[in-house]
């Protein structure tokens, strides 16, 4: 790409680009699928099919055109006229319905990364009796029509306040929850996937048990890169404390020299 915007247009450098594009939107793809919701990949390739449509890049012209590709979205279509969605949304949906039978009061953050997915997700526990969900996302306007999202600062301090005040009791948020809001104490953090961020896996999960019990719940789907970002935040953390526990101990250590030369001063 540094060759290309340098002003090099052969034709191996061109065709090197055009296909790294195609396989990083394959990646966003398989990984909507296979760690979001067939409603959040469906989005995806029908922007795809609509950038395609509209010029706009040569890479994904040629992706549409794979029979491969059109096979996905055959097989796609199928599964959404039949009304099957990825099990993790169904797993959810159970979830709150335990959390609710417990206890009818229940605040809870369902966490999710892509705003598709955090859509479908309120749309699905919406239908849940006794849930109100809504939707907290970031101030960018995303998406068109009535597919578009983004909240303002006074939207989000109104969403808060219902949801402090029990007349929200779930909140479907992506990462702009994790920090820097007054949201007040809930029940349950649910992780809708892994991140592999450690910092932000401790973020999101300080949100709950702070004045009361809390839970934590993180979803993970077999065999899918969620299992690779799950112990990769593991991992992660545990490097954290073993670094912040070899720094405390250098600490002590160098106290009790101290201590031990002042006693032999006096």
């Amino acid at each position: 790409m540094r060759s290309i915007s340098s002003g090099n247009k052969h034709f191996n450098l061109l065709v090197g680009a055009s296909v790294c594009a195609q396989a990083l939107k394959l990646q966003h793809a398989i990984e909507l699928l296979e760690t979001q919701t067939l409603f959040s990949f469906n989005s995806y390739i029908q922007e795809l099919f609509s950038q395609a449509k509209q010029g706009k890049s040569k890479a994904v012209q040629n992706l549409v055109k794979q029979p491969e590709f059109n096979q996905a979205y055959t097989k796609l279509t199928e599964l959404l006229a039949r009304k099957i969605e990825h099990p993790k949304l169904i797993k959810l949906k159970e979830i709150i319905q335990e959390e609710l039978k417990t206890n009818p009061k229940v605040k809870t953050i369902v966490f999710a990364q892509f705003r598709d997915t955090v859509t479908k997700i309120c749309k699905t526990l919406n239908e849940i009796p006794g849930i109100n969900a809504k939707v907290f996302v970031g101030q960018a306007k995303k998406g068109q029509g009535k597919d578009e999202t983004g909240l303002s600062q006074k939207e989000q301090q109104e969403i808060i306040s219902e949801f402090s005040l029990g007349k929200i009791n779930i909140l479907c948020a992506t990462q702009i929850a994790e920090e820097g809001l007054d949201i007040p104490e809930v029940n349950a953090v649910i992780f809708y996937e892994p991140i592999p961020s450690a910092i932000r896996t401790i973020q999101r999960r300080g949100r709950t048990a702070r004045l009361i019990p809390g839970k934590l719940i993180t979803l993970v789907t077999k065999a899918t890169r969620d299992e690779a970002y799950y112990w990769a935040a593991f991992s992660k953390e545990k490097k954290m404390y073993k670094a912040l526990d070899s720094v405390k101990q250098d600490f002590d250590n160098q106290d009790t020299k101290q201590e031990s030369s002042q006693k032999k001063l006096f």
